[in-house]
């Protein structure tokens, strides 16, 4: 690229533009590389019988599931009452009282909006959908998502 400095000079100025372009790739390179690429997905899922709500009360209780590779279900309950109880998700009778203790919960008049249900990655999803089917009944939605 020239450029003409003026009529009367007669001299041509050259632009070297290569180190600005190395510049930008470099730092483009870096951009990327140290950029974090989240990958939180939220989806909301209906079981039969459950629908949203327009109106949102502050709930009285959080119901927190996390289903391990170990094929356990950590139950964390947070608000009015709170604690952390271990079911089996091979078990079915485990699986009832999961069941029963949230319709406890409904029963003691406390509000719960949403249970939110997180898994590890190498879970397998007949395992998911054994706690999703135990929750049916409870009218709750399941929010699953990684937090």
């Amino acid at each position: 690229m020239s450029a003409n400095l003026g009529s009367n000079s007669g001299q041509e100025v050259e632009l070297n533009i290569t180190p600005i372009i190395d510049c930008f790739t470099v730092l483009i390179t870096f951009l990327l590389a140290s950029a974090s690429f989240l990958s939180i997905g939220f989806f909301e899922v209906y079981t039969p019988g459950t629908t949203a709500s327009a109106e949102t009360v502050e709930p009285d209780v959080e119901v927190i599931l996390r289903v391990s590779a170990d094929q356990m279900v950590e139950m964390k309950l947070k608000g009015k009452r709170s604690g952390v109880t271990h079911y089996s998700v091979n078990d079915p009778a485990a699986l009832e009282k999961l069941e029963g203790e949230i319709e406890k919960i409904k029963g003691e008049k406390l509000t719960v909006n949403q249970i939110l249900m997180t898994a590890d990655n190498d879970v397998p999803y007949q395992n998911l959908s054994k706690v999703m089917d135990s929750l049916q009944k409870s009218a709750v939605p399941v929010v699953m998502g990684d937090f």
